[in-house]
């Protein structure tokens, strides 16, 4: 079906995403972020539903379902390939650089004059990102995220750094750290290679407020009504 099967091996054979701690594992949680785990997750409204999606889970209303369900924002990071819609177009001019993401069709337009962040009181679904050049080392640094995108139960506080370097002429690669000492008891660095593909970005045909979530919400309706005749 529209499944996109990997074709090659990775050449480092790394076993972990994780570079940095050493042993390949995400870091632990503080105190604080281990109480808002146990939290009910749909209270939270959160970017990605990370139980699953089993029948009548979270009906009640649309804002009951994730932001990704909803068609709103996948979010960042994108660290992870998922099975569609994975490919990345890199639009570069010489202050700005553009990022455009297959998956919800996101696009980030990133400024490289060295402006400031926006002020802290402004929150953005994929925070805020400036970027500049060290050597060829593409630099960016997000802030600014809102407390509606939590990834892997970050906060609000979350500050990312992605560095984007050409190893070969087809070949980046993508290393991002997370630092959110409101979650983690130590910053942690992913790397991925992204590699060149010669085919197209198509249309994400997904939007807020489509046919599909009337669907999930009459589901739910009904499964209601069965409860009451038990």
């Amino acid at each position: 079906f529209w499944w996109d099967r990997a074709t090659n091996v990775v050449k480092t054979h790394r076993t972990s995403l994780i570079v940095d701690p050493p042993d390949g594992k995400i870091p632990p949680l503080v105190a604080d972020a281990r109480a808002r785990q146990g939290e009910d997750e749909l209270a939270r409204r959160p970017l990605r539903a990370t139980g699953g999606f089993e029948a009548g889970r979270g009906a009640d209303s649309w804002f009951d379902r994730s932001l990704w369900e909803r068609c709103i924002t996948q979010g960042l990071p994108r660290i992870s390939s998922v099975a569609y819609n994975s490919n990345i177009q890199i639009v570069q001019s010489a202050d700005r650089v553009i990022i455009l993401y297959e998956m919800i069709h996101e696009a980030r337009i990133i400024p490289l004059d060295a402006r400031p962040h926006l002020d802290a009181r402004v929150r953005q679904w994929m925070g805020d990102s400036r970027g500049h050049w060290e050597g060829n080392t593409l630099v960016i640094d997000t802030t600014n995220f809102s407390d509606k995108t939590n990834f892997r139960g970050s906060t609000s506080n979350l500050h990312m750094v992605e560095r984007i370097t050409r190893l070969e002429p087809d070949t980046l690669n993508y290393e991002v750290t997370f630092d959110d000492p409101t979650t983690w008891t130590r910053p942690w660095t992913v790397a991925i290679p992204w590699r060149k593909s010669r085919g197209q970005l198509y249309e994400y045909a997904c939007h807020e407020g489509n046919y599909g979530m009337i669907g999930i919400l009459s589901g739910g309706r009904e499964e209601d009504k069965a409860a009451k005749k038990q």
